[in-house]
């Protein structure tokens, strides 16, 4: 390898080095970072290969999915793409200064299948089910507070201000702050926890060899509705959709669901509203 060839190399991960420092900056979360850097460095490759921009949306079209190479990418995963190149636009202009030749169509429609949400009574059946107090505090974070799993995975312990009723999300999908006041019920739980939690990491959250990730909370809700024995599938996102949907039936305006939810637009919220 030529050592012009070594130096390009070597030029190129370090802009994407500097762009993954970028958004861990702006609080998205690792596993946001790594996707929206890789989509970075495809985009990059594409453009490298002499490819128009404007042909990129037709390109990913026509793309195999890596996952499954049967098939094709889908309008949301598309989309997803837009909204990575996105950011890396507005980096690259904003603060590399650089003249950006990355084009955009309109989000692509896609099929937003029902959302099926679980009752406030089913919801009481499941924190039944629980005996263990991490896991009641670990539905607490998806239900009472509306996190996605992993910002309950990622939430500190110095986050969870008991005195003063409220959470600190830092790292979220969108790369937003916000502040959750923590419902009565979820604070009777969480100040038990904190008392039995034994520090294993820094989060707020702890397995059993240490902080808590996005799987083993997806495990934890799989066996808690086992033994609720709830007939539909209990996943961590479909508490986060009942709670929107309990607000709004509840009289809580959109725009104040949608900043206790962290979306970008109103629009991302607009979807619970037909429930």
């Amino acid at each position: 390898m030529s050592e012009k060839i070594q130096n390009n190399a070597k030029a190129k991960q370090s802009y994407m080095e500097n762009f993954r420092r970028y958004l861990e900056l702006r609080n998205y979360q690792k596993k946001n970072v790594k996707r929206i850097v890789a989509i970075a460095k495809e985009y990059e490759e594409y453009r490298e290969k002499g490819n128009l921009p404007k042909e990129y949306i037709s390109y990913l079209k026509l793309r195999k999915n890596k996952n499954n190479p049967e098939k094709l990418l889908s309008n949301g995963t598309i989309n997803n793409y837009l909204t990575a190149l996105k950011l890396y636009r507005n980096y690259r202009k904003n603060i590399k200064r650089k003249e950006t030749d990355i084009l955009f169509c309109k989000s692509l429609k896609t099929y937003i299948p029902k959302i099926e949400i679980v009752s406030p009574e089913e919801i009481q059946s499941l924190f039944e089910a629980t005996l263990n107090t991490r896991d009641k505090a670990v539905l607490c974070c998806l239900y009472y507070l509306g996190l996605r799993a992993g910002e309950a995975a990622e939430l500190l312990l110095e986050d969870v201000d008991l005195e003063n009723q409220k959470v600190l999300v830092r790292k979220s999908k969108t790369g937003y702050q916000r502040e959750i006041p923590i419902h009565s019920k979820a604070l009777e739980i969480f100040e038990e926890y904190v008392k039995e939690r034994i520090p294993k990491g820094e989060c707020f959250l702890q397995g059993l060899k240490g902080n808590l990730t996005p799987s083993g909370i997806e495990f934890i809700i799989e066996k808690i509705a086992e033994k609720s024995k709830i007939k539909k599938r209990i996943y961590p996102h479909l508490l986060r959709h009942s709670i929107a949907t309990h607000l709004l039936k509840n009289g809580m305006e959109l725009k104040k669901v949608s900043t206790f939810l962290g979306h970008r637009s109103l629009e991302s919220t607009q979807r619970y509203t037909h429930l």
